[in-house]
């Protein structure tokens, strides 16, 4: 699998959803896509056990047990 590129992934992101993305802002949108996948990547590596869950998630409105 090839190395992530943040800056490749912005720009093909932003014009796959028409956002328009100001080449001055790409490099701290590509900084804030790099953290995000090192942080990604340090969660990935934490073992989950059989007995690991999933969070509940919460619906606002939504009384507690129904």
């Amino acid at each position: 699998m090839p190395e992530f590129d943040p800056a490749a992934y912005a720009a093909q992101a932003a014009a796959a959803i028409g956002l328009p993305l100001d080449p001055a802002h790409l490099p701290g949108v590509a900084m804030n896509l790099g953290l995000a996948a090192r942080m990604a990547a340090l969660v990935e590596t934490l073992p989950l056990g059989p007995a690991a869950e999933a969070a509940p998630v919460f619906v606002a409105g939504r009384e507690k047990g129904r």
